[in-house]
């Protein structure tokens, strides 16, 4: 069996919908849901005794961390692509799971900054992403927490039909890593 292992519910539910656009059969066995950012870092957490039990009984082969690089003004320790990626290495080092662990970083690609939904946004039209930028000053939503959720619901409810392009160059290292990940689990 293989893992992924994400940061909540949201981020579990769009690797889901990535999953079944790429044909990927799975359950939620494949999944653990650390609840946030700095859970990830919790060496003694109830998520990776268990991990761990199942690494040692060979019940997990492979696993994949997917997680957010969040901004590094927001967290000087945990925020940021570098400081996600230093201290995701060090994990598999801590946990002595390197060597069947892989990790990707969820954030705009260009910015290096942001969220899962940072990446998904980053696969919008422009001119639309614009328009919502718009409408949130326009009604001065200032709420900076519900940002990333409200810039994404505004795209699900003006454009249902295609919410997001999985097909996009944007999607590409996450969608090889979750096929890697998965064909690894079918042999």
């Amino acid at each position: 069996m293989v893992k992924v292992i994400c940061e909540g519910k949201t981020d579990k539910n769009k690797i889901g919908e990535l999953l079944n656009f790429l044909n990927i059969t799975y359950s939620d066995d494949n999944f653990i849901v650390m609840g946030n950012k700095s859970n990830f870092f919790k060496l003694n957490s109830s998520e990776y005794k268990t991990l761990l039990q199942l690494i040692k009984a060979d019940k997990v082969e492979k696993v994949l961390f997917i997680l957010d690089a969040d901004y590094q003004k927001d967290n000087k320790e945990y925020g940021g692509y570098n400081n996600t990626k230093e201290k995701i290495k060090k994990l598999f080092i801590d946990l002595d799971i390197k060597f069947i662990s892989n990790y990707y970083i969820s954030c705009n690609p260009i910015t290096k900054d942001g969220y899962l939904e940072s990446l998904l946004l980053s696969t919008v039209d422009d001119n639309l992403k614009q328009c919502y930028d718009e409408f949130l000053d326009c009604i001065e939503f200032k709420e900076k927490n519900q940002h990333k959720y409200t810039m994404e619901q505004l795209h699900k409810i003006t454009q249902p039909n295609k919410p997001y392009d999985f097909n996009h160059k944007n999607f590409r290292k996450l969608k090889e890593k979750l096929i890697q990940l998965f064909q690894f689990d079918s042999k």
